[in-house]
């Protein structure tokens, strides 16, 4: 068990190229219906996505794991800046007092996107390889669906 170090700032930085442009890549981070398609681990469900996108506006999201009960993520949007930026907090429902800054940036890469993930300050280093865990694994889902309408065949 990892003892909290309640001087930690330790940070989540991924970086990871998409075979899409800036602005799909960005309505996948943005728009509930797409979220439901990717969002969470390998065999995670979103069944629920609520989000008003705007500066100070909140979103809710109802993540299910392959076994267990419903687990509840929201936060507030600090920054949006279309197809660029994205950046919001993060809470866990049944932690409240834990609360860390996603921010997410968009780059053109030669027809594609880069999105560099940050999230911080994390306590713990046991949360951070949760956290890193859970978004490659979205990422690997988000990937296969923008590759397979990259390729027309969806």
């Amino acid at each position: 068990m990892t003892t909290p170090n309640p001087t930690s700032t330790a940070v989540l930085r991924i970086t990871r190229t998409f075979p899409a442009s800036r602005d799909r890549v960005f309505e996948a981070f943005t728009r509930p219906e797409l979220l439901r398609q990717w969002w969470g681990p390998a065999g995670f469900s979103l069944p629920q996505a609520e989000l008003e996108l705007r500066v100070g506006g909140g979103y809710r999201f109802a993540m299910q794991p392959p076994q267990g009960d419903v687990i509840y993520l929201r936060g507030v949007f600090k920054e949006i800046e279309r197809p660029s930026r994205l950046a919001y907090t993060w809470v866990w429902e049944a932690m409240p007092a834990v609360e860390t800054l996603v921010t997410i940036e968009f780059h053109e890469a030669e027809g594609d996107t880069e999105v560099v993930l940050t999230q911080e300050p994390f306590k713990m280093a046991d949360d951070v390889a949760r956290h890193d865990q859970g978004w490659r694994g979205g990422f690997d889902k988000l990937e296969r669906i923008l590759r397979r309408k990259t390729d027309g065949k969806a």
